[in-house]
Parts: structure tokens; sequence; C-alpha cells
């Protein structure tokens, strides 16, 4: 008789244990009650089953097994590499001794690259890219602020300002590049989604927090962020095409000193490139990890990195921006879907000679 009932209780037990579908609401205090309503408290105490419940339960609670899943989408795979191969360049002895000299470690100050003989600038153009090369130079190592400003307007009607990012870099001495982003969505526009012609990103800004405000307010926040940053402090204004930016500016009521300093970062490109001048293809040509553009508050950051990259003579040594070619990016666009690409490698030594 008493061997049925230890039988009974075992199966309610296990019954208990493994029919209830969500494991992770099942908690010791629950089984043990329901099987010691079926015992009196000194059997229930002495039972082996006190101690056979408790394993079971705490099994169950520990348990973390989940089902392998494995993903029935396979990725498309494509051959190394992704683009055409930069042409070869024909580096001069000037450049190679600036290379030498990155390459070993020496300094190059910015007089000494400024007045190397090896720019290679578009012909008919090599003293007014130059010059602007130095201005933007002479700009970024003033000490001065740095904003980055980017707009997204609605495509259906770009007088319609959607987002605004801005990306402010004040502090120069850090290793690493202080740089605040802000991303605004205006309200009155919050719905509205592109498309068509770019991808809708206005929910996957990197910065953190997304500040909704209406259109008034909007006009009112980046006013001041001009005056104080632009007029009080003498900043820098920085862009992707900078007339386009002030010009979406204007459009909603935000006005710029006429004698603001600017640094655009597509005009550098065009110094060195033809075609492929767009801020993917910039960020691709410098090696700049990036994501989600076409968010304001990203494509402001990318842009301010894009400006320390593109006036750093380091970086301009090594990646022959100073030698005008075709871009490897140029008729091509940019996959806006983030994810990976996958490239299938059969020759290792084509990937050695990219780096």
């Amino acid at each position: 008789m008493l061997g049925q009932f230890f039988n009974s209780v075992i199966s309610f037990s296990i019954s208990v244990t493994y029919t209830n579908k969500d494991l992770k609401n099942l908690r010791e205090k629950k089984i043990i009650t329901n099987i010691s309503s079926f015992l009196s408290p000194t059997m229930f105490k002495s039972s082996p089953f006190k101690t056979f419940v408790r394993t079971k339960v705490e099994y169950v609670k520990n348990t973390k097994f989940k089902p392998v899943k494995y993903s029935k989408f396979i990725p498309k795979t494509y051959t190394f590499h992704p683009y055409e191969p930069a042409k070869k360049v024909e580096i001069t002895s000037s450049l190679q001794q600036l290379k030498n000299q990155v390459k070993s470690g020496d300094e190059i100050t910015k007089e000494q690259y400024l007045n190397s003989p090896h720019f290679k600038f578009q012909e008919g153009k090599e003293g007014n890219s130059l010059a602007y090369l130095r201005q933007c130079i002479s700009l970024i190592n003033s000490g001065k602020p740095l904003i980055a400003m980017d707009c997204e307007s609605y495509e259906r009607n770009h007088s319609q300002v959607t987002e605004i990012g801005v990306a402010i870099m004040t502090y120069r001495k850090s290793t690493v590049p202080q740089i605040k982003t802000i991303h605004v969505v205006v309200k009155e526009h919050f719905k509205k989604r592109n498309t068509l012609y770019v991808p809708d990103k206005k929910d996957q800004f990197m910065g953190g927090s997304s500040f909704v405000m209406t259109e008034n307010k909007t006009r009112i926040f980046l006013q001041k962020l001009l005056d104080k940053y632009v007029d009080e402090m003498d900043g820098v204004f920085v862009g992707h095409q900078v007339s386009s930016e002030l010009k979406y500016f204007k459009s909603i009521g935000v006005n710029c000193k006429a004698d603001v300093h600017t640094i655009d970062t597509m005009k550098l490109m065009q110094l060195s490139k033809s075609g492929g001048n767009s801020l993917w293809a910039t960020l691709r040509e410098l090696e700049i990890p990036y994501g989600h553009l076409h968010n304001a508050g990203n494509d402001a950051y990318f842009t301010l990195l894009a400006a320390l990259s593109l006036c750093d003579p380091i970086v301009r040594i090594d990646k022959n921006l100073d030698i005008y070619m075709d871009s490897p990016y140029k008729g091509k666009k940019a996959a806006h879907d983030d994810s990976s690409t996958y490239f299938v490698v059969e020759d290792i030594e084509k990937v050695i000679e990219s780096l």
C-alpha cells in the first residue's frame, strides 16, 4: 500500500516537473508544497522523496540547455577582393622618403609635409588644391572646437528636415578623440520614413538616446549650439558638402555667420579622387569602420572622423591621398543593410598585398 502511494507521488512529481512548458517559472517551493500536501510532516522530513524532489527541481532550475538553432539562411559568398583593387600608384622618390619616415617612426612636421614636392593633384588645379588642404590642416590643428553637422530630409519633400545630427570635439590632447554626438528627430516629421532612394535609419542612432523635439525647439536648439561653438568659441563647421547642410539650416530658420570657418570632407576627397566622393566611399577609402549611415547622428560623427583623417599627414601619406586618381568606388553604391559580406579567399597572398 505504501509502495503504491510512493509510486503515485513519484508519478506526480515527474509530471509536474516535465509537463510544465515554461520551465523558467518552475520553483522548488511550488513542487515541494504540492508533494508535502500528500505526506504527513514526519514522513515528509524523513522521506527520501524530499531529496529526490530537490534534486529534480535543482536540475530543472539550473539547466540552461537550449536547442541549437541553425540558420536556414546561407549568405551569399563572393570572390575576394570585394571591389577592384586600387590602381598601381607611381611612388615618387619624395613620397617614398615620407613613407620611410612614417615607417621608421620619425616625426614629420606640418611644414615639412606641406612643402614637400610629392603632391600630384588634378592637373590645372594643383595650386588651389594644395591651398585648400593647407587651410583645412591649419584649422584642424588650431585648437578651435570642431562641430560637425548633418541633416536628413524627407525624400518626398526635401524642405522637411526630419533629423539633425551634431558631433562636437573640443578637447584635443586625448589619445582617443573625445566626441560628443547628438541626434535630434523632428517631432512633426517623426513618422515620415525614407525608403525610395536612401534607407530609413532613423531608429539606428549608435550614440545613445535620440532627442525628439518640435520643429521650433529644434531651431532654437541648433541656433544656440552654433552661437556657442561657432560664434562665441570661433569654432570650425565640419560637413560632408557643407553648402548643402547650411542650406538645410537656413530653410528651418537657423543662421550661421557668413565668415564661419569650414572643413568640407567631400571637397577634401575630391582633391584626391575622381568620383566615389560620398560619405560611404570616403569612409571605405580611409578604412574607417562605420554603420547605419543616413542616420543624421551617425553621419555627423563619421564625418568628423573623416575630417580628422583627411587632415592628418600620416594618413594621407600612407593611403596615397596626395595623388589624384580614380576612386575604386567610382560608380558604386553603398550596401546599406549593414550586414556582413563574405568573401571566399583562395589566394592568401592577395589578402596580404591588400593590407
